[in-house]
């Protein structure tokens, strides 16, 4: 499978706050953990369907149909893919006469708290220009997931809104920027000066510290085309 990428901020596709961006993952290699609870057809509470499949078997499944069913010999461009991104989800996002936005979402772990490290790769749309295209960034977003009593995932984005401040009263140094007119927060700093800063927001006593923009998933009947 070849990973066109078609770049995409993810905050004008799902949340109406700002998401923080960075530009490197928020996670290191020997902190990734897959769940299989993810995996399944979702709609959450805006009507928005979500689609969670296994990097891995998209992949693998891709290739044989490319190649009448046989297996396929992976180029050296496909095989760096696959190892990289093996034990991640392939996540599809649309609402009712809607584009569809795909994302690669690597599961890890916080201590005992999972994490989904989010990346878009692909999103149809009639109105993005490829000059338009080329001049937005590849950027990575971190969501908490939680499940309820009924084992159904919930996503909380890591925001602007509760990140702002604390470089305000100089409580983070995390390297970033602040790019065009809204002045929109982009990390710069490593994944392991990241997955640092995440343990100490975890641990951190802040007053709701999440998004209020939370994604509530509940099983759907929608199968993926």
């Amino acid at each position: 499978m070849k990973l066109r990428i078609v770049i995409l901020l993810m905050s004008i596709v799902l949340l109406n706050s700002c998401i923080v961006k960075s530009l490197q993952p928020f996670y290191t290699k020997d902190k990734i953990a897959f769940n299989e609870n993810l995996i399944g057809n979702w709609e959450d509470q805006h009507k928005g369907i979500w689609h969670v499949l296994s990097f891995k078997e998209v992949f693998e499944k891709d290739n044989k149909k490319e190649n009448g069913g046989e297996e396929v010999k992976l180029s050296e461009e496909d095989l760096k893919a696959y190892e990289t991104y093996k034990n991640s989800y392939v996540v599809s996002y649309n609402k009712p006469k809607k584009e569809e936005a795909l994302f690669v979402a690597m599961p890890f772990m916080v201590d005992d708290q999972l994490f989904l490290d989010f990346t878009p790769f692909h999103y149809e749309s009639n109105e993005l220009a490829d000059l338009v295209g080329q001049h937005l960034l590849k950027t990575h977003s971190a969501a908490k997931v939680d499940f309820d009593t009924e084992g159904n995932p919930k996503f909380s984005w890591l925001s602007e809104e509760r990140i702002k401040p604390l470089y305000k009263e100089n409580k983070i140094r995390l390297k970033h920027e602040k790019i065009g007119a809204d002045e929109d927060l982009v990390l710069t700093a490593s994944s392991e000066e990241l997955y640092a800063f995440l343990r100490k927001f975890m641990q951190a006593d802040i007053e709701n510290k999440w998004s209020k923009d939370v994604i509530r998933l509940k099983p759907s009947d929608v199968k993926p085309e």
